[in-house]
């Protein structure tokens, strides 16, 4: 069996990878960022793909891997694979749904916290100049914690871990989640909402924990900015497009987006030269202490890191020693093994 990865995130052997697999197969390492990088001979060779999230799959990408029986996602997201186009080339795609999301949601209160206790900021004052520095005056949007109403977007598996954890700190809690079913918030004991604008005006905190898709793209735009509690700070763990960047930058600017945490972008790396990237890079007076942005990392952690890359091996597994289709996200006519 030959396995492209097309987007390699790592260096040296795929140990992960082998350990789920077997030494009899072959792995095609590539280090790309876009299909073109990447030979046709070396999509059309592939038995399966194994997939960070760099790369789009695209129905021209999907018409070049006629070999392919599966390409499993490293990962939860699946946005940038065209599934339908794979499904009509007869190719499975499947991800990793149900790694250990912990430090997803954990990552998204402690972007949180930060902001509301202003770590970032002394930090940044007292390294700057350790004796004017030392105040406890400073931080922009400094709250106490306990009764900040924490409002999640997407009360999943992620979103119902960080609703759990911002509870644990005192936070009072509630969700937008149309697709939960009747009486889900009496078992979890949070406050419901019936629209995405009426959380956003009742919360002093809101996390996103949605997938991104047609329906949820630019989910917080300018309308919904308008809707929030002046003063509300927005962090996003989930996708980059969920937010409009220039609606957050107006946001930001006016003050109704008290401050926010970002951990993806729509593009990654994104534009520094975005105006809202420049003056967060410029340290401008007006930004300070009211933004952290960190690297499409919240899922990050070395035991992550290898249990993702192990059960998305598992799902070629699966497929093509046990017949067992695992973890699909679409559906087709597929391959035979």
């Amino acid at each position: 069996m030959r396995i492209l990865v097309p987007d390699t995130q790592f260096e040296g052997e795929p140990l992960a990878e082998r350990e789920a697999l077997g030494d009899s197969v072959t792995f095609d390492l590539q280090y790309a960022r876009t299909a073109e990088e990447i030979g046709d001979n070396v999509w059309a060779a592939a038995d399966a793909v194994l997939l960070w999230h760099v790369m789009d799959i695209t129905p021209e990408v999907a018409k070049k891997l006629t070999n392919c029986r599966i390409i499993s996602r490293i990962g939860i997201g699946y946005d940038r694979i065209d599934t339908e186009a794979c499904a009509a080339e007869g190719i499975q795609v499947s991800n990793v749904p149900a790694y250990d999301m912990s430090d997803v949601a954990t990552t998204a209160v402690t972007l949180a916290l930060n902001l509301l206790r202003g770590v970032v900021t002394y930090n940044d004052r007292v390294r700057a100049d350790i004796v004017g520095g030392w105040s406890w005056d400073g931080p922009p949007i400094l709250r106490r914690v306990r009764g900040q109403k924490f409002g999640v977007v997407g009360c999943g598996r992620i979103g119902t871990m960080a609703a759990l954890r911002a509870r644990a700190f005192g936070m009072e809690v509630g969700y937008f989640d149309p697709y939960l079913p009747v009486g889900h918030d009496i078992t979890m004991e949070m406050q419901r909402f019936g629209s995405l604008e009426e959380l956003l005006g009742w919360a002093d905190v809101v996390t996103l924990h949605t997938p991104l898709n047609d329906e949820t793209w630019n989910l917080i735009g300018m309308p919904q900015v308008a809707a929030m509690k002046p003063g509300l700070i927005l962090i996003n763990a989930a996708r980059g497009g969920l937010i409009d960047i220039d609606a957050l930058e107006v946001g930001l600017r006016s003050g109704q987006i008290g401050a926010c945490g970002i951990d993806a972008f729509t593009q990654e790396p994104p534009d520094p030269n975005h105006p809202l990237l420049a003056a967060f890079n410029a340290r401008e007076d007006w930004l300070d202490g009211r933004m952290i942005v960190i690297p499409h990392a919240t899922w990050y952690s070395p035991e992550t890191f290898n249990d993702i890359r192990r059960e998305a091996a598992e799902n070629i597994r699966g497929l093509f020693e046990d017949g067992v289709r695992r973890n699909v996200v679409n559906t087709g006519d597929f391959r035979d093994v």
